[in-house]
């Protein structure tokens, strides 16, 4: 399997090697030396913050996603398409395949995370924004390769059910329950919650395609309100305390489109995919068991 360029990625030199002239066309100034940030770095890709001194004296704050396979090269078309019909998304400022580089403008603000966690007058409405613009991206044409639906879900649960014995069984019953399943093969996030949404100069910009494809858009609706309700429990013990960033979340979708539907068996995938994730960051027990818990009763009740 190939992997990420890691060695280029933090060399900063290198990376104004490849970059330096697409970075001097978006600032308009010349890059001189760089600073390197890795923001991230698993098995499949790497990403990395650039902030990049300039000769006329500012900084240009980028960010290089550095990608094992050429992943890059889908988000950079659907990064185009959502720009072009004006979903606010990261700048998109190029791509490099010899290199699997994707590069784009370091998006300044804060993530709607933070904004619920402080109790900002500005949460509710940015989760009202990230409503609408997952409306618009469901109802949109964006052209993406990737399947996100009950195939690659079934195969994911598969994955995770060797984590624990109580992940076993929710994921057993999910997988069956996902046999047969309709795909409405719409374009979808698929990795869609508040850490994904900053709030940037007055508008909300959503961020990271990396796991868009077609699939339901239920599931991205479902994956959202689960990861609210879940913050809710970590920042103050209570999963109902984002309710009302919820209402408006549901509200500003539907100034947009038709709300696609509670599905029960898309939010017990959502449940898993949490648990899975909790479990690998050794996350406390009790979020743990809530989002089994949680899943357990969104299936039972589909």
């Amino acid at each position: 399997m190939s992997a990420p360029e890691r060695t280029i990625a933090v060399d900063s030199a290198a990376v104004l090697a490849i970059t330096g002239n697409v970075i001097a066309r978006y600032s308009g100034s010349t890059p001189v030396s760089a600073t390197v940030r890795v923001l991230r770095d698993v098995p499949l890709r790497v990403v990395a913050r650039y902030d990049v001194a300039l000769t006329d004296g500012t900084t240009a704050l980028v960010v290089g996603k550095w990608y094992a396979k050429d992943r890059g090269a889908v988000v950079m078309s659907e990064l185009e398409y959502l720009a072009g019909i004006g979903l606010a998304v990261a700048p998109l400022l190029g791509y490099w395949p010899a290199v699997r580089l994707l590069l784009t403008a370091w998006v300044p603000g804060p993530m709607l995370t933070h904004l619920l966690a402080e109790r900002a007058d500005t949460a509710i409405a940015v989760a009202r924004a990230a409503g609408r613009w997952a409306a618009r991206l469901h109802s949109s044409d964006m052209p993406t390769p990737r399947s996100c639906g009950p195939a690659k879900q079934r195969a994911s649960l598969a994955q995770w059910r060797d984590t624990s014995a109580e992940v076993a069984d929710l994921t057993d019953r999910v997988a069956r329950a996902l046999v047969g399943y309709e795909d409405p093969v719409r374009p979808v996030h698929y990795d869609h919650h508040h850490e994904q949404v900053v709030e940037s100069h007055g508008r909300a910009v959503v961020l990271d395609l990396d796991e868009a494809g077609r699939g339901d858009p239920a599931f991205d609706v479902a994956h959202f309100l689960a990861h609210l309700e879940l913050l809710g429990l970590q920042h103050h013990s209570d999963p109902a305390a984002y309710n009302d960033a919820a209402t408006q979340y549901r509200a500003g979708y539907a100034e947009m489109a038709a709300w696609p539907g509670d599905d029960g068996v898309l939010a017990a995938f959502a449940w898993c995919k949490l648990a899975y994730r909790l479990i690998h960051r050794n996350a406390p027990g009790r979020d743990i068991d809530y989002a089994l818990a949680a899943g357990g009763r969104a299936l039972s009740g589909a």
